[in-house]
């Protein structure tokens, strides 16, 4: 009994070995360093670089201490913060519950003892007096009680250790995410943008992205702290990515969902630009880019050279929100300078002065992928981390598409 007891304890000490063994050959030092070494080679880091060094000087005290892959995908994301280019991001390679391992029961339970699955912290907190705590917070404040429907139940509390906030899970609709785990971190940057580190809500994929919280809302992820209050921000009248409607006697309104310059989606755009040539013929013209994840000019322009001619002689109205990010921002910018164009919504993304041309790095430890951008369009430095304010800010209350059209007869 004894020496089973003996060769138990030699087993699990051999294992804890092994386990430190494995952090000390690859700690997250070996990707900060490597990561570092990218980042020196990219545009933003020439434009940032008093600003990179001294994050990089502070990260590197820190690095010691992350001995998990979420503490380590926080604080290289945390780094990228001081490039001011909100396209560079370190994701995790692992996926996570992808459609397919879903869809299988056997994988699924894989997944669930699998190395992303559990990466998650589990703070002691007491959830119960944490919930009272936040019940009481206005609807105005960061810090509340967030629901995703069919998702997760969200309490975002200020994190005691720095200028952050830490999103824990308080109930779960889905296997994916457990009651108890930090979902994200959330860590102000500036003008009310938060960056977002965590997992991605359906597969649990350690991303991390650019947010915003207000009036009660995550303009980005949806989360709401009143559930039964529609996110009027998003709401769109058609699931299709372009769409055109005739809204009365002299509106038109159109919906344009991507600028992905790749087929099938840019053969799509371009059926349906090909389609407004000659046949937009009322007077007042409402472009929909709420959403709109960008993508690139091969798109983008040649809706521009049939809306830069509409203008001329008509009005042209353009709806934009948190979502609309990147190239869906430069249209946006370019609209609005236009003589008859004017911006109704939300202040946009923010991200949108450099470009990705495929420069993706595998981390040495293997956890994590970098995606750092290698060109910048100096015309929209000044917009990064800023965003594209609209000239008249819609209401979060009311439907944004029946706003602007009494705005327009109003007017007209």
């Amino acid at each position: 009994m004894h020496r089973k007891i003996l060769v138990l304890l030699l087993f699990i000490c051999g294992l804890s070995a092994q386990v430190r063994a494995q952090n000390e050959v690859c700690p997250c030092s070996s990707d900060l360093k490597f990561l570092d070494a990218k980042i020196r080679k990219t545009p933003a880091y020439k434009i940032n670089k008093k600003a990179y060094e001294s994050s990089y000087s502070k990260i590197l005290k820190k690095v010691a201490a992350a001995n998990t892959i979420f503490d380590c995908q926080v604080l290289l994301n945390t780094l990228l913060i001081s490039l001011n280019d909100n396209h560079s991001k370190v994701y995790s390679v692992d996926k996570g519950a992808t459609v397919d391992i879903k869809a299988n029961p056997d994988k699924f339970v894989a997944f669930k003892n699998s190395k992303i699955f559990n990466a998650f912290p589990k703070p002691k907190i007491d959830l119960d007096s944490l919930k009272t705590v936040l019940n009481t917070k206005p609807k105005e404040d960061i810090e509340g009680i967030y629901t995703r429907n069919n998702y997760i139940t969200i309490g975002v509390y200020k994190s005691k250790l720095q200028n952050s906030y830490r999103a824990v899970v308080l109930n779960s609709e889905t296997e994916v995410w457990v009651k108890g785990e930090i979902a994200y971190d959330l860590i102000p940057f500036g003008n009310d943008y938060l960056l977002s580190i965590g997992g991605s809500l359906s597969s649990k994929r350690l991303i991390a992205y650019t947010e915003r919280i207000g009036d009660g809302f995550f303009y980005f992820m949806g989360f709401q702290k009143e559930f039964s209050q529609p996110n009027y921000a998003s709401i769109m009248p058609s699931d299709s990515t372009y769409y055109r409607n005739e809204l009365s006697n002299n509106i038109t309104y159109l919906k344009v969902g991507s600028f992905n310059s790749w087929y099938p989606t840019l053969s799509d755009a371009e059926n349906f630009y090909k389609s407004l040539e000659g046949n937009l013929n009322k007077s007042n013209l409402i472009i929909d880019l709420r959403n709109n994840g960008g993508g690139g000019d091969r798109n983008s322009d040649i809706l521009y050279k049939i809306i830069k001619k509409y203008a001329k002689t008509n009005k042209v109205y353009v709806l934009i929100n948190h979502k609309t990010v990147s190239n869906a921002e430069q249209f946006a910018y370019k609209l609005s300078r236009l003589d008859n164009s004017l911006l109704f919504g939300q202040r946009t993304n923010g991200t949108l002065a450099y470009e990705i041309k495929g420069d993706n790095y595998t981390l040495p430890c293997g956890n994590f992928i970098a995606v750092l951008t290698s060109k910048k369009d100096s015309d929209y430095l000044q917009f990064e981390s800023q965003g594209i304010e609209p000239n008249i800010t819609l209401s979060m209350e009311t439907d944004w598409i029946l706003q602007l059209t009494r705005y327009i007869e109003k007017n007209n």
